[in-house]
């Protein structure tokens, strides 16, 4: 049960992750539920569809009381309960014709895990909440942080089991409510950037290729301040970023993200590895200054993988204290720069274009991790055994 299913939106690291964990698995064995309606016309003939089953749970309400004043709040939150309260009716009905003995929830929305809990109480299935961020610190609104710390204890300790994508949110969650969360890292394809191992990129092109593929937004800002801060200090005739993104140029802009940029439009999930492939530096950011800051030390980004399986120089810019940074150095598979500082930004630049023995041991190391760690294989076997789901097959 998702929002963020595929064949949703590439940019969706979400959907990427869960389509690569259940595209081994046999389509008899599980269904999907979502708010979004996956059999609409316009996801028909949709790349990335599963052959699993598609049930609809009526479109969420759009908008937040918190941002609105007098009646119009009133009449949100009582669209939204009215919502989730179909949400749950269709829930129910799915989860009982599908004969379902699990349901797994990635919550989207402050109410989605709730929804999912009532659900699973109704039509009598096992509760597996599956948390791609920490769920209790995620929200900027106010009621939304204060509902999400209250519920997060009585959910995660009445799951049946807790999936996180790393240690770093699983020993959060074990300090804050003494339960064990099963570790599914977010996987990436090697497959689909192996036959691509041997064609040697020129790394002597200038100005070199920094790339960055997927969203931007507050959990990124700062960190690419620095990096343009660092481009203009190295010189922009040496470096230069290329987003490859769906979030927009004029917002992106209006952030502070402008000078030596090239904007790309997003490509799809087919066309990423050869995109990756084809970059001298990839850039691995999270915002040193985000408004969540407790989501930033416990992400573990989708592209992480897949920049690890790209076998290219890796940047990373992320505080010292995220599991990002910590896994970086911990395996020597990229260039960390953990504190806020271009000038230190500037001179990890000048050494991964510099530096050719570097640059090697960064791609051999990146790619031994992305099989060992970030297999799909591994991560669905994890989840299956986790849930009991039948049908897994290694590709």
């Amino acid at each position: 049960m998702s929002e963020y299913l595929p064949p949703a939106p590439t940019w969706s690291g979400q959907a990427s992750v869960l389509y690569r964990l259940l595209s081994g698995v046999d389509p008899e064995a599980y269904c999907l539920v979502s708010r979004v309606d996956f059999e609409g016309p316009e996801y028909g003939e949709a790349a990335r569809r599963l052959p699993a089953r598609y049930h609809h749970l009526g479109d969420a309400v759009m908008g937040s009381p918190e941002r609105a004043r007098g009646r119009e709040r009133w009449a949100i939150r009582a669209r939204r309960g009215w919502s989730a309260l179909r949400a749950v009716a269709r829930g129910v009905a799915a989860v009982r014709r599908e004969r379902c003995g699990a349901l797994v929830a990635a919550p989207d929305r402050v109410e989605d895990l709730l929804i999912g809990f009532a659900v699973s109480r109704l039509a009598g299935a096992r509760f597996y909440p599956y948390l791609f961020d920490d769920y209790a610190t995620k929200w900027t609104g106010t009621r939304e942080a204060e509902f999400a710390r209250r519920v997060e204890p009585f959910l995660l300790r009445r799951a049946a089991g807790v999936v996180v994508p790393n240690e770093y949110l699983g020993d959060d969650l074990r300090r804050r409510h003494g339960i064990e969360a099963t570790v599914v890292r977010n996987p990436c394809d090697p497959a689909a950037y192996e036959r691509h191992h041997g064609e040697r990129v020129d790394d002597t092109r200038r100005p070199a290729a920094v790339v960055f593929t997927g969203a931007v937004y507050h959990a990124h800002y700062g960190a690419f301040l620095n990096l343009l801060e660092a481009i203009g200090v190295v010189g922009a005739d040496v470096a230069r970023l290329h987003l490859y993104t769906a979030s927009d140029p004029a917002l992106l802009a209006r952030h502070g993200l402008s000078g030596p940029i090239d904007f790309h439009p997003h490509a799809p999930a087919a066309a990423m590895p050869r995109i990756q492939q084809e970059a001298q530096v990839l850039f691995l950011p999270l915002a040193f200054d985000s408004p969540y800051p407790d989501v930033v030390r416990t992400s573990g980004p989708a592209k992480m993988a897949e920049y690890l399986a790209a076998g290219r120089p890796i940047l990373v810019h992320a505080p010292a204290d995220s599991f990002v940074s910590s896994y970086f150095r911990q395996h020597g598979c990229g260039v960390v720069v953990d504190r806020s500082d271009p000038s230190a930004l500037a001179e990890a630049l000048h050494d991964i274009l510099d530096d050719a023995a570097l640059r090697e041991r960064i791609r051999a190391a990146a790619w031994e991790r992305a099989c060992a760690d970030f297999h799909p294989d591994r991560a669905g076997a994890a989840l299956a055994q986790l849930v009991g789901l039948r049908g897994r097959s290694e590709r």
